[in-house]
């Protein structure tokens, strides 16, 4: 009777243990759900929406070294970056870990009322764009990443008194451009566009 009761513990233990010494179960690895944002989608450099999976983007920290009011910022296709910091235009070609000053001190502005800057994506020119007091803008511009400038002193037509300028490049359109417009179309790739804030009586 009693080998009896230590033969059935021992059958009894060695049920309970019999999944301790098996092969261990794998619990297969959650596979995440990647929901698709619809504010995040790519395009070509003409705007064109393209059918492919966005750039994976780590975004950093970087200073200028420059005071920057009303910043404007713009990447050429070769990968530098360009910070309107007042007058002066900024670059990068390392992602933002130096900075180095690089308009043209003849070519561009050396002062500004209101500063903006602006990167063609379909040329990679540079716009350097300053106000100056509210009678013009001084526009220079570069088409090498900034090695060379040139520039006009007095780029904003014949209208005085603009503000809170803008500038902007884009495709030619066949709606025409005015008089002139027709016949600038040969000059440059993209068109550009000059903007500001018209005060009273101005038109």
């Amino acid at each position: 009777m009693r080998t009896k009761a230590v033969l059935l513990a021992l059958l009894m233990a060695t049920v309970s243990l019999s999944g301790c010494f098996g092969e261990e179960e794998i619990m297969p690895e959650p596979v995440p759900v990647v929901e698709e944002d619809p504010r995040i989608f790519v395009t070509d450099k003409t705007g064109v929406s393209l059918d492919m999976t966005a750039i994976n983007m780590t975004f950093q920290f970087s200073d200028v070294g420059e005071t920057g009011k009303e910043p404007s910022i713009g990447i050429t296709s070769s990968g530098c970056i360009f910070f309107i910091a007042m007058e002066k235009v900024m670059r990068s070609c390392d992602g933002g870990q130096s900075w180095e000053e690089t308009q043209d001190p003849v070519a561009c502005s050396p002062t500004t009322s209101d500063p903006y800057g602006w990167v063609d994506p379909i040329t990679d020119r540079v716009f350097g764009v300053q106000m100056i007091g509210l009678e013009t803008s001084w526009i220079c511009w570069s088409d090498d990443d900034g090695q060379t400038w040139m520039g006009n002193p007095h780029d904003s037509g014949t209208t005085p008194l603009n503000d809170h300028i803008k500038l902007a490049s884009g495709p030619w359109t066949d709606s025409g451009y005015g008089a002139l417009g027709q016949f600038t179309s040969g000059f440059y790739e993209t068109a550009v566009y000059y903007c500001y804030n018209k005060l009273a009586g101005i038109f």
